[in-house]
C-alpha cells in the first residue's frame, strides 16, 4: 500500500477516532452510567460489582457489563475480580469535568435534533428544549472548580453578609458560600422550579435551611421577586446575562435598570463569557469551541468586553470594575 498511504491512514485514524468518534461513544456511555448512579456508587464505595448493582437497580446486566468492559479497555476503569473502580484518570475526569459532562447532557437534545433544525423541520425552544435541571446542576459543578472560589473571595473580602444569587440553579454557590464564610445568608432566584426544589432540599440536608433560601422566578421579571430579597447587600450572577441578550439588548438594559432601582447600593457581581473570534478559537481550540457552539444553537449570545461595558453604561452603572481572565474567556464585572 506504500508508506504515504499508511501515514494517511494513521493521521485519519488519530484525528477521526481521538477527536470525534471516541468522544461520541464514551460521552453517551458516561451519561448513562452517571444517570443510573453507577459512577456515584463507585465514588462512594470505591469499587462496584456490576451484577449486584444491576440487581439492586433493576438494570440490564449485559448492557452494564459491556459498558464497564469498554471503559476498562479505555483505562477509565480498573478491574478487580468482578468489580470495577475509577482509574486515576477516571477520577480526575470526575473531579474536574463532571460539571461539563452534566452540562453537555443538558444540551444533548440540540445535537440529537441538529439535522432537523438544519433542515428547518424543528425549532429550538418550540419543538424541544435543553434539560434545565442538568444545565443547572452541571453549571454549578463546573463553575465551582474556578469561579465560585473567586466570587467567595470577593464577597468575604468586602464583608457582605446577605447575598442574592440571580439564576442560582440548585443553589450550589450559595451553599458553598455559607460553608466558607460564617454568618453569611444566601438567597437565590432561578427559572427552573425543579432546580429550586432540589436546592432547598439539599440546603436542608446540609443543615443550611436557616441560611439558604431559593425561589422559583424569572429573573428578567425582577419586579416580581419576593419581598424577602429586598434586604440584600450584594448580588452575584453567573453567566446568565448572555441568555437575556439573545432576545434583545434592551431586555438586558431593562433588567439591569430594574436591579439598580430595586436594590440601590447593592453591587452586582457579574461573571460573563467573552466571545472570541473564530480565528482566536482556532489558535486555542478546546472546550470553548463547543461552549460557544451550543450557545449559538440554543438562543444565547455571549458578546465582547466592549459590548458589555456599553450595556452597563446604558443601564446607568457609573462604576464598573472588570477583571478579565484570558485563559477562560471570562470577565468578572462589579457594577455599582
Amino acid at each position: 500500500m506504500g508508506p504515504a498511504h499508511m501515514l494517511k491512514l494513521r493521521r485519519g485514524y488519530r484525528s477521526g477516532w481521538n477527536d470525534m468518534l471516541k468522544g461520541y461513544f464514551s460521552t453517551h456511555a458516561m451519561f448513562a452510567l452517571l444517570n443510573v448512579g453507577f459512577i456515584d456508587e463507585m465514588m462512594e464505595k470505591g469499587s462496584v460489582d456490576p451484577a449486584a448493582f444491576a440487581s439492586s437497580r433493576d438494570l440490564d446486566l449485559e448492557v452494564l457489563d459491556a459498558t464497564c468492559q469498554a471503559f476498562y479497555a479505555l483505562s477509565v476503569f480498573e478491574r478487580e475480580g468482578g468489580s470495577y473502580r475509577l482509574s486515576s484518570s477516571g477520577q480526575d475526569v470526575m473531579d474536574v469535568l463532571r460539571g461539563w459532562i452534566e452540562l453537555t447532557y443538558g444540551y444533548d437534545e440540540l445535537f440529537v435534533n441538529l439535522e432537523d433544525v438544519l433542515r428547518k423541520k424543528k425549532v429550538y425552544g418550540k419543538d424541544f428544549y435543553r434539560k434545565s435541571d442538568f444545565v443547572a446542576k452541571g453549571s454549578g459543578e463546573m463553575e465551582g472548580v474556578l469561579y465560585f472560589p473567586m466570587a467567595i473571595d470577593i464577597l468575604r473580602t468586602a464583608g457582605y453578609k446577605c447575598v442574592l444569587d440571580l439564576g442560582c440553579g440548585d443553589g450550589t454557590f450559595l451553599r458553598r458560600l455559607c460553608k466558607a464564610v460564617p454568618g453569611v445568608t444566601g438567597l437565590g432566584v432561578d427559572l427552573a422550579p425543579e432546580a429550586v426544589e432540589e436546592g432547598n432540599r439539599r440546603a436542608a440536608a446540609e443543615g443550611l435551611a436557616d441560611r439558604v433560601n431559593l425561589y422559583a422566578n424569572d429573573i428578567s421579571k425582577i419586579d416580581e421577586t419576593p419581598e424577602a430579597l429586598r434586604g440584600i447587600e450584594a448580588s452575584t450572577i453567573f453567566f446568565v446575562l448572555h441568555e437575556l441578550l439573545y432576545t434583545s439588548e434592551q431586555r438586558v438594559i431593562d433588567f439591569l435598570r430594574d436591579y439598580r432601582r430595586l436594590f440601590p447600593g447593592a453591587p452586582l457581581i457579574a461573571f460573563e463569557a467573552i466571545r472570541p473570534t473564530a480565528d482566536q478559537l482556532r489558535e486555542r481550540p478546546g472546550i470553548s469551541v463547543f461552549y460557544y457552539y451550543y450557545h449559538d444553537l440554543s438562543h444565547q449570545k455571549p458578546t465582547s468586553r466592549e459590548k458589555w461595558r456599553e450595556l452597563f453604561a446604558k443601564a446607568g452603572f457609573t462604576q464598573v470594575e472588570e477583571r478579565f481572565l484570558p485563559y477562560s474567556w471570562t470577565s468578572i464585572y462589579t457594577l455599582r
